[in-house]
């Protein structure tokens, strides 16, 4: 058969013949375009990573506060049962402390040593909340809203993994402090206060250094738990291989966002502190000597100063977390090329 035209006749590839076009040229059905997503599907630049976990903030806070809010609340209500215990069981150790000034500036120095360390313990239950937060990450993509309810759903079969991997990431934090502790304490038992405040501080900034190095090499074990259904031994694993690369940017982007935020969060929680404090001490001095409405202020004072305190740290943790889920995110679209799988999904969504 002769050539016509380009539009009747076509090549038989097989032959190299031309032959009559069976059918005309396919036409296919036109979609939307996938929605902007409220993250980007792409790599970030440094900056971006910041903005992009406020954006994730913003667009999810039920999940991401709500999550925060929950377990921070379970976390104050242990820590102030234990130290209500604490209180109770030396009770007459702490009013000889008092009468000693001296032994009262190192408990002062001991106590503020104390809170640091169990502020920075608390980075264990970072792991649990980018779990949380991770489907609701995933979800942003497409402009998709997922709940809390809806999340704790998802992670189904999961539960325990994202539980157990956040105890033991805290249980090894809390097990190098120990570790690192023991040659101050024992200083302190045979009574050489010197070295054993020197032994403290240096235990202290080991310490330190070897939390911020672990936690980062597992900042993204929570993350693969819910997105890529891990278990715990396969998410570390897989949290260290993705850290392996890009470690100071990672370093650079958790760092510098935990930074800001709690500069941000100290920002606005100050001033009510503040607030709290000098009513509450303009009250104690109206009130009258050893009368009941003293222990009563006292009480509202410190439940309204505890009240803060678990605000805030909900809100920092919960930013926190939205962070770690975007920079994991954004390491597999520089390592992997997630981008084109996010596009193609998006795409098959629409």
């Amino acid at each position: 058969m002769g050539r016509s035209n380009a539009w009747t006749s076509e090549v038989d590839w097989q032959t190299g013949q031309w032959q009559r076009r069976d059918q005309g040229p396919t036409h296919h059905e036109w979609h939307p375009p996938s929605p902007r997503g409220v993250l980007a599907k792409r790599p970030l630049t440094f900056f971006e990573v910041l903005d992009s976990g406020f954006r994730l903030l913003r667009f999810v806070p039920g999940l991401t506060i709500g999550a925060a809010l929950i377990v921070f609340t379970l976390w104050t209500l242990v820590l102030t049962a234990v130290g209500t215990f604490a209180v109770l069981e030396f009770l007459p150790f702490l009013n000889d402390l008092v009468s000693n000034d001296d032994a009262m500036s190192g408990f002062f120095l001991l106590a503020q040593m104390g809170s640091f360390a169990i502020s920075l313990l608390s980075l264990g239950v970072a792991h649990f909340l980018a779990g949380l937060a991770a489907s609701g990450a995933e979800s942003s993509f497409g402009a998709r809203k997922t709940t809390l309810t809806h999340s704790w759903r998802s992670l189904r079969g999961r539960r325990w993994s994202l539980i157990l991997a956040a105890l033991l990431l805290g249980a090894i934090n809390l097990g190098l402090l120990i570790l690192l502790g023991l040659p101050s304490l024992l200083f302190a038992l045979f009574d050489n206060t010197g070295l054993a405040i020197v032994t403290a501080f240096l235990a202290l900034g080991l310490w330190l250094c070897a939390l911020i190095w672990l936690n980062l090499r597992f900042a993204f074990t929570g993350s693969a738990i819910a997105v890529e259904r891990l278990g715990v031994r396969a998410a570390l694993r897989r949290s260290w291989k993705l850290t392996g690369s890009g470690f100071w940017r990672t370093f650079g982007q958790l760092g510098l966002g935990y930074f800001l935020s709690t500069q941000l969060v100290q920002l606005v929680i100050t001033p009510l502190v503040t607030v709290v404090t000098v009513v509450a001490a303009i009250a104690i001095g109206t009130a009258a000597a050893g009368s009941s409405s003293m222990t009563v202020i006292l009480v509202i004072a410190g439940a309204i100063l505890l009240l803060l305190t678990t605000v805030s740290s909900a809100v920092l943790f919960a930013y926190f977390s939205c962070l770690v889920c975007v920079c994991y995110f954004d390491q597999r679209m520089r390592s992997e090329g997630f981008d084109l799988v996010l596009i193609r999904r998006e795409e098959g969504t629409a």
